[in-house]
C-alpha cells in the first residue's frame, strides 16, 4: 500500500471509528489513538513518519480557521481583560514555566524541545466545554472569556513556535531581534489577514451558486498560509484575522442586503464543522501511529519517567490556568455575572468555583499534536518530545473530558435564565424587524441587521447570534425556492 492509498484509508476509517467509540462509550481521542497505534503494527503500510511540511501546510490552516470562523470581532471587544489580556499573559507565562519544569524532570533535555513542550502546554482548546452535551449553562462572561483565551493562546504560542523553529535552523536570535520579529509578524499578519478576509467576502458576493461560494471560502486559509509564509508573517494571526473579517462582515452598504446567499452561509457552517472534525480525528490517528516508533527510540528514557513528566506538566498547566482564571473572575464582567450566586456560597467560594470551571474547561489543543509531529528533524530529542506531548494531550483530554460535566454541575454556576432572556430578546427584535418590511427578502435582511446590532451592543452573545441567524437563513432559503444548478450541470432528475 502506498502513501496515497493509506491516506485514503485513514479518511475512510474516521467515520466508523467515531461511531464505534460512541457505541462503546469510549472517549473519541482514546479510540482514535488506539487505532493509530494498531496500524503501526500492521504489515505492508507506509512509514509512520509524517512530513512536517504537510502538517503545517495542509492541516494547520483549516484547523485554525474552522475554530475562528464562528467568532465575531465583538467577542474581543467585550473581553479585552478577561479574554485577551489574560490569554496573552497566561501563554507568556506557561511556555517558559513548562519548559523549565520539563528540563528539571528530564535532565539533559535541550532548551529547544523543552520550549516546544511549553508551546504544547500553552495551546488550549475549549471545544469539549462549549460542545458538551447535557452541560449546564454558565454565565456568558465566562464562556466568552474562555473562547477568546483559546484564540489568543494560539496566536501567541504559534508565534513563539515560529521564532523557535527559526532559531533551530539559523541559530539563537538576540532577544531584541526576536521580540521585534514576533511583534511585526503578529501586527502585519493581522492586517494582511483582515484584508484577505474582506477581499474574500467581496469575491463571495459575486460567486454563485452556493458550492462556488464555499469553494472561495475553502481557499482562504490556504491563501493566508501561503502569504504569511512568503512574507514571514504570523500564520495564526493572519488566518484568525481573515476568519474574523469574514464572520464579522456587515451588510452591503450599497444594496442594503447581505452579500452572500443564505444557502452558502448554511452550507459553510456545516462544511467547516466537518473539516474540523475530520482533520482532528486524522491527527489523533497519526499521533497514535507515530507513538510506537517514538517510544522505541527513547532508549535511556523509561516509560514511567516520560508518563510521569507528562502528568506533572498537566498538573502545572492546570495550576497556572486556575491562578489566572481566579484573577479573571475578579474582573468586572465575570464579577457582575457571579454576583447573584455570592449570597448562596459566599464571594470567595464562588470565585474559586468559577476559576475551577475555567481551568478544567481548557484542555490541550489538537494543534499541539501538529506542533509535536512537525518538530524539525534536526531538533534533538524529537521522539521524546512527541511522546511527552502525546501523553500530555491525550491524558488531559480524556480525564477532563470525562469529568467536565460533573465539574460544572458541582460548581453550581448554571445560568439557564441568561440564555432564555437572550433568546426572548432576540426573538422580539427579529419579529419587529420582519414586521416592518413588506418584501420577504428585505424582511430577512432587516432581521439580520437587527440581530447584528444586538450583538454589537452586547445584548446577546455569539452563540445566540449564530443560532438566530441560522433560523433566519433557513427561512430565507425556503423563500428562495429551488436551488440554482451548477454551471454546466444537466437538468435535475425527475
Amino acid at each position: 500500500m502506498n502513501a496515497l492509498q493509506f491516506a485514503a484509508l485513514l479518511i475512510a476509517a474516521v467515520g466508523p471509528l467515531l461511531v464505534l467509540a460512541k457505541l462503546l462509550h469510549v472517549p473519541t481521542p482514546l479510540a482514535l489513538v488506539a487505532a493509530g497505534i494498531a496500524t503501526a503494527f500492521l504489515p505492508g503500510l507506509p512509514d509512520a513518519r509524517v512530513d512536517p511540511q504537510i502538517l503545517m501546510a495542509l492541516f494547520l490552516p483549516p484547523v485554525i480557521y474552522a475554530a475562528a470562523i464562528r467568532v465575531s470581532i465583538h467577542l474581543f471587544r467585550f473581553t479585552l481583560g478577561t479574554g485577551v489580556g489574560i490569554g496573552v499573559a497566561l501563554a507568556a507565562v506557561t511556555i517558559p514555566v513548562v519548559a523549565v519544569a520539563a528540563r528539571w524532570l528530564l535532565p539533559g533535555l535541550d532548551w529547544a524541545p523543552a520550549l516546544l513542550l511549553g508551546v504544547v502546554g500553552a495551546l488550549v482548546d475549549t471545544r469539549l466545554f462549549h460542545e458538551a452535551e447535557g452541560r449546564p449553562s454558565v454565565p456568558r462572561a465566562i464562556a466568552d472569556a474562555l473562547k477568546v483565551r483559546e484564540i489568543v493562546a494560539r496566536v501567541v504560542s504559534l508565534g513563539v513556535l515560529a521564532v523557535l523553529v527559526q532559531a533551530v535552523a539559523t541559530g539563537t536570535p538576540t532577544p531584541l531581534g526576536a521580540t521585534w520579529h514576533f511583534a511585526w509578524a503578529l501586527v502585519a499578519g493581522a492586517g494582511v489577514g483582515w484584508a484577505l478576509g474582506r477581499g474574500t467576502r467581496w469575491l463571495r458576493g459575486h460567486a454563485s451558486p452556493a458550492p462556488v461560494e464555499i469553494a472561495v471560502s475553502a481557499a482562504l486559509p490556504f491563501v493566508c498560509a501561503l502569504v504569511a509564509q512568503g512574507l514571514g508573517l504570523s500564520l495564526s494571526a493572519t488566518i484568525i484575522a481573515a476568519a474574523l473579517a469574514v464572520s464579522s462582515g456587515g451588510m452591503d452598504a450599497e444594496s442594503d442586503s447581505e452579500q452572500t446567499s443564505p444557502e452558502a452561509r448554511l452550507s459553510a457552517v456545516t462544511f467547516w464543522e466537518e473539516v474540523s472534525l475530520l482533520l482532528s480525528a486524522v491527527l489523533f490517528l497519526l499521533a497514535g501511529r507515530a507513538l510506537p516508533e517514538a517510544l522505541g527510540a527513547l532508549e535511556e528514557w523509561p516509560i514511567w519517567q516520560t508518563a510521569g513528566t507528562a502528568l506533572v506538566l498537566v498538573l502545572l498547566v492546570l495550576a497556572l490556568q486556575f491562578a489566572f482564571s481566579y484573577f479573571a473572575a475578579c474582573l468586572p464582567a465575570p464579577a457582575r455575572a457571579l454576583r447573584e450566586r455570592e449570597g448562596e456560597a459566599g464571594r470567595e467560594i464562588t470565585r474559586l468555583a468559577a476559576a475551577g470551571v475555567m481551568a478544567w474547561a481548557c484542555t490541550p489543543s489538537i494543534i499541539g499534536v501538529i506542533v509535536a509531529l512537525s518538530a524539525p528533524p534536526v531538533m534533538e530529542d524529537r521522539g521524546l518530545t512527541l511522546v511527552v506531548a502525546a501523553f500530555l494531550i491525550l491524558g488531559s483530554v480524556i480525564v477532563q473530558g470525562l469529568t467536565l460535566r460533573t465539574a460544572v454541575q458541582a460548581a453550581s454556576l448554571g445560568d439557564e435564565a441568561e440564555e432564555k432572556r437572550e433568546e426572548e430578546l432576540a426573538g422580539r427584535v427579529a419579529s419587529r424587524a420582519a414586521d416592518g418590511e413588506e418584501d420577504v427578502q428585505r424582511g430577512h435582511d432587516a432581521v439580520r441587521r437587527a440581530l447584528l446590532r444586538l450583538r454589537e451592543d452586547n445584548h446577546i452573545g455569539d452563540e445566540m447570534l449564530h443560532k438566530m441567524l441560522r433560523e433566519t437563513d433557513l427561512s430565507a432559503r425556503v423563500a428562495e425556492g429551488p436551488a440554482a444548478a451548477m454551471p454546466g450541470a444537466g437538468p435535475p432528475n425527475p
